[in-house]
């Protein structure tokens, strides 16, 4: 007979093994407070002895819980993400689940099948950076009783919360900054992926020319990475050449900007200064160090797993859009 023919040990097992009951050792295995250390290891021995494997999907189709939750991101090489997501990890381990992460590269039907994949293992929620036009999608996924909190979007509907960052003050605040500055031939960087719906940053960047009661410069949108940016620069100063100040979708398209300047002879920031979105760590380490928009991602984090708490606690409740503040630090690019 083989080792995997053998039968499985059972919690019954377990409990029989060390004197205790089933309960017990149920409150072990899902990591419940109020059981002492003594019995905690003693019980946690008896299981490796007897190879005990808890049937994680049997128990959530029983409890309704999987202690398992989903992360969904749309670029892993954008760095805001990782960061976000340890972040993200942490906040839940606290709460004894364990996080799936997975990347939809910003495509709807790869969002699909992540969804997909995550309700039908039971994860007790997600969380979504959602792909560009997939708001009906979510809500599908709402309706067969997923609970989902969203990034960075609105979504009004039952089994969806939202938390996004108040990015149209942040813009305002990143182009006021160059404006107090003396600029005023200022463009911007956006990104191609963000469908309109979605493009607060370009409203938040005209509303403070108009606060100003200036024309605003020239918007081109991008591919949201240091090629998006170096790209982007070259159209953006063949609309602008005049051009004095640049305000970028996010800091990896503001390194690009900042690398295609320097290499057109300009200067950063004496001929062109420069903003970034995000407040990446690599932000203060590029040469010059970058002025952004700082997104707290620690924040965020502490955010988004509230309210899928809240959700996975309270799966019936409708809660309100979370809006977050946003910070302008300012530092050697502007």
């Amino acid at each position: 007979m083989t080792e995997s023919s053998l039968p499985r040990a059972t919690l019954d097992d377990v409990a029989r093994r060390v004197g205790m009951s089933a309960r017990t050792v149920s409150r072990v295995v899902n990591n419940e407070y109020g059981v002492a250390e003594a019995t905690r290891k003693q019980v946690l021995e008896a299981i490796e002895e007897l190879g005990y494997r808890p049937n994680l999907l049997a128990r959530a189709l029983i409890t309704k819980r999987s202690g398992t939750v989903g992360l969904v991101g749309g670029d892993m090489t954008d760095p805001y993400f990782p960061a976000l997501a340890e972040a993200v990890h942490h906040r839940v381990s606290e709460s004894g689940r364990t996080t799936f992460f997975a990347c939809t590269g910003n495509d709807p039907h790869r969002q699909d099948m992540v969804l997909r994949s995550l309700w039908s293992y039971a994860v007790d929620g997600v969380i979504v950076f959602p792909a560009p036009d997939s708001i009906d999608q979510l809500r599908g996924y709402a309706r067969l009783g997923l609970r989902i909190v969203v990034v960075d979007d609105v979504v009004d509907a039952p089994g969806i919360a939202c938390v996004r960052f108040d990015l149209v003050t942040g813009a305002r605040l990143g182009v006021r900054h160059l404006l107090d500055s003396g600029r005023r031939r200022v463009g911007m960087l956006a990104s191609e992926l963000s469908p309109p719906r979605r493009r607060r940053r370009e409203s938040g960047f005209r509303a403070a020319f108009d606060d100003a009661g200036l024309d605003h410069g020239a918007i081109v949108r991008a591919p949201p990475t240091v090629q998006g940016g170096e790209a982007g620069i070259d159209r953006l100063l063949d609309l602008q050449p005049d051009l004095d100040a640049i305000l970028a979708y996010n800091d990896v398209m503001a390194i690009g900007a900042v690398r295609a300047v320097e290499a057109r002879g300009r200067r950063v920031p004496d001929d062109i200064a420069v903003v970034g979105f995000d407040d990446v760590e690599l932000s203060a380490y590029v040469r010059p160090a970058l002025t952004t928009i700082r997104l707290d991602r620690s924040l965020l984090s502490i955010e988004v797993t509230r309210a899928l708490h809240s959700f996975i606690d309270a799966p019936g409740d409708r809660f309100d859009p979370v809006v977050l503040p946003v910070e302008l630090v300012v530092r050697q690019s502007a």
